[in-house]
């Protein structure tokens, strides 16, 4: 209880500093004090959710009338060509003609324009065009002007200017007092053309009217946008003096721009434009289209012509399709909201591949949720800090609680391979299921080592406890780091004994298991002598150890009561490994091990048979091996002596039996094998077997 209340603690304590962490660059860039990553995320965020989103889509009652190449490459012979069954007196011929002589065209052009317009019934035409000075034609258009009045918007620039640390107030550059004499900022047939780009110079937003007191004016200069939605209808406008951010129609093209040439052609006026049907009752809004002005703004889409969005500024105004942004504090709100789903997820989910999903789907429920108040419901939701606390907490408890279950495994693994070896430490850790089924019982085939001291009881009557205990622990510290050095666990400790298992837990196959358990033996050996010889040198009673190593099937599994259980191996197979290192000190062999185990070595090692016996409480008799590996090069020539004896003693030859055995003894007078098959010979000869002799030794003792 007490550590999953601390481990609560801690995750709150992550989501709560980064809750604060994110809140604190949300505020410093909102306040302009630092230039930082959330604000460039969450802007470009907005623009996939505007490019991927709902659409304003286009009014019928806009056209868009495009200053194109096509319009600008009129020439005397495209109007010899249009205009030959037409008188050329025509305003339209004289329109077209005018155009013929190259851009910029006279103005007398637009006046042409807007007549056909108005007097095919269009609401008005809006003029994307900047007139600052005098041109050919001024006095035609203002004509026009003054016939048309507050049915024609010509473009102007709102211009701020700085001088030296100075800011100055904005001026308008109205168009020429040639076209409009008297003009002021707020004449109705006037709107200012400009876009205020936003973060990374894109333009989201528009400013409809600009405050009327920096002009000295009574009614606010007004956007061309504003003037152009005025004529159909639309007049009312909340905060018209704030930027708005706007609901875009679609991408560039969106609005299909008419070629003005082709309204001063009688063939396609009348078939493309349906003798004025097209325009009337709508506004046209007439500017160049095409890379010729380079007059293009940079928006969520990429590059868009000015008279595109202008169109998309109108027409959000024709449908109120104006985003709101959420204040600057539900930004903090939503950071904690998401702190508190972060450590609230932590503490509940403890598997941390589902608490991963979990964090992830959250984010994605939150994003989608972001996404579809910005496109039904018109709200702009702080998106990127949120989801960034999301993150940024879900990675720190993630990384808090693996750091933590890593020293956790580092700590058991350290105390299990006190117990068994590395290998079978990264098979509980990396299987714990497997091994945990296991110990509640399976039937398993195993190789087993079991070693004793011989003279243990007699050695520690003589020799000091504490010294003792000392020698005994360096002895068993060292025999298993040799059995954990080949892929063996430590069963159990019985006093000075050692139970090794292979292949309980993690198998190396039944001969590889095997040859581990043999290595392990020889292992042990080598070390024992070298162990001896540093005890001798320090006045210490060397060791003599037996081994037994045998194959087959045992039971693995929790053993013991409710109140003490440990993992063993139990079954036949261990008492017979006992059994064969009882009888070591009986052959006067360090290592025996059974049938089973001498079949699976195959050709590994250079074996020795060393009895066909009858083990005590069996009926069956069982072959016993010990490896002959260790023996010198002479060893060979008693080997191949020792295998013929075997054969003759096991025939009933005793007399040729004794005769080999006894040259095996003169080869090796210290071999107590051999010692020991010479009498058994002469007991046979001098008392010869009843009944059928297999060579069989029945033992006498466990």
């Amino acid at each position: 209880m007490r550590k999953t209340a601390s481990r609560r603690r801690i995750h709150g304590l992550i989501c709560a500093a980064t809750g604060l962490v994110i809140a604190l660059v949300l505020w410093l860039e909102q306040r302009g004090v630092i230039q930082g990553t959330l604000t460039s995320w969450e802007y470009r965020l907005r623009d996939f959710f505007t490019v991927t989103g709902r659409f304003n889509l286009p009014d019928d009652q806009l056209v868009f009338v495009g200053i194109d190449s096509s319009s600008l490459s009129i020439s005397q012979l495209d109007l010899t060509s249009l205009y030959a069954d037409v008188a050329p007196e025509t305003p339209e011929y004289r329109a077209l003609n005018l155009m013929s002589v190259g851009w910029p065209w006279s103005r007398e052009v637009y006046a042409l324009l807007s007549e056909r317009l108005l007097q095919a019934g269009a609401r008005g035409v809006v003029f994307d065009l900047l007139l600052p000075k005098a041109g050919l034609g001024d006095d035609e258009l203002r004509a026009t002007l003054q016939k048309f009045r507050q049915q024609i918007v010509i473009g102007s620039n709102l211009v701020e200017e700085n001088l030296g640390s100075r800011r100055q107030a904005p001026r308008i550059d109205l168009a020429s007092p040639t076209i409009l004499p008297g003009a002021q900022p707020d004449d109705r047939s006037i709107g200012y053309v400009n876009f205020w780009p936003g973060y990374h110079g894109v333009v989201r937003a528009a400013q409809f009217e600009v405050d009327p007191r920096i002009f000295m004016s009574a009614t606010p200069p007004a956007a061309l946008a504003r003037r152009g939605a005025a004529m159909l209808g639309v007049t009312q406008l909340s905060h018209p003096f704030e930027l708005k951010p706007f609901r875009y129609s679609g991408p560039p093209g969106t609005f299909i721009p008419i070629p003005l040439y082709q309204l001063f052609v009688p063939s396609y006026w009348e078939r493309n434009i349906g003798a004025g049907v097209t325009v009337r009752d709508k506004l046209v809004l007439v500017g160049p289209y095409g890379n010729w002005t380079h007059d293009e703004h940079s928006t969520p889409f990429g590059q868009m012509p000015g008279p595109e969005l202008h169109l998309n500024a109108i027409n959000a105004l024709l449908h109120q399709a104006f985003l709101q942004e959420w204040p600057p504090w539900s930004g903090y709100a939503l950071v904690a909201l998401l702190a508190g789903i972060a450590w609230l997820f932590s503490t509940l989910i403890q598997r941390m591949p589902l608490r991963l999903v979990s964090f992830a789907i959250a984010g994605f429920v939150y994003l989608l949720l972001v996404k579809l108040a910005y496109d039904y419901a018109s709200r702009i939701i702080v998106a990127i800090p949120p989801v960034m606390t999301l993150a940024i907490s879900g990675l720190g408890s993630l990384v808090y609680d693996y750091a933590q279950e890593t020293l956790e495994k580092l700590r058991i693994r350290r105390t299990l391979e006190s117990y068994v070896s590395r290998d079978v430490v990264r098979e509980v850790l990396d299987n714990p299921k497997s091994y945990l089924r296991s110990l509640g019982g399976q039937r398993t085939s195993v190789a087993i080592i079991v070693t004793d001291l011989r003279g243990f009881t007699t050695m520690s009557e003589q020799i000091e406890s504490t010294q003792l205990v000392s020698q005994l622990n360096e002895y068993l510290s060292a025999m298993v780091e040799d059995i954990f050095a080949c892929r063996g666990s430590i069963d159990k400790f019985i006093g000075d004994a050692i139970l090794a298992v292979w292949g309980h837990v993690n198998s190396a196959g039944a001969a590889g298991d095997v040859r581990n358990a043999v290595e392990a033996a020889l292992k042990m050996r080598r070390t024992l002598r070298q162990l001896n010889a540093v005890w001798t040198g320090r006045g210490l009673h060397p060791f003599e150890m037996g081994c037994g190593l045998n194959y087959g099937e045992v039971v693995f599994g929790n053993i013991g009561s409710t109140r003490k259980m440990e993992p063993t191996v139990i079954g036949d197979t261990v008492n017979v490994t006992s059994r064969l290192e009882g009888l070591t000190k009986d052959y006067g062999r360090y290592l025996l091990m059974g049938e089973k185990a001498a079949e699976l070595l195959g050709s590994s090692y250079t074996l020795q048979l060393v009895d066909r016996v009858v083990l005590k409480g069996k009926t069956q008799p069982v072959r016993i091996y010990t490896v002959a590996d260790e023996l010198d090069s002479s060893a060979r020539e008693y080997l191949q002596r020792y295998e013929e004896a075997q054969v003759n003693y096991a025939a009933g030859n005793f007399l040729e039996a004794e005769l080999q055995f006894q040259r095996c003894h003169e080869q090796w007078p210290a071999d107590r094998l051999s010692e020991l098959y010479l009498e058994r010979c002469r007991s046979l000869i001098e008392s010869p077997p009843q009944g059928d002799w297999n060579g069989v030794h029945i033992a006498e003792h466990k």
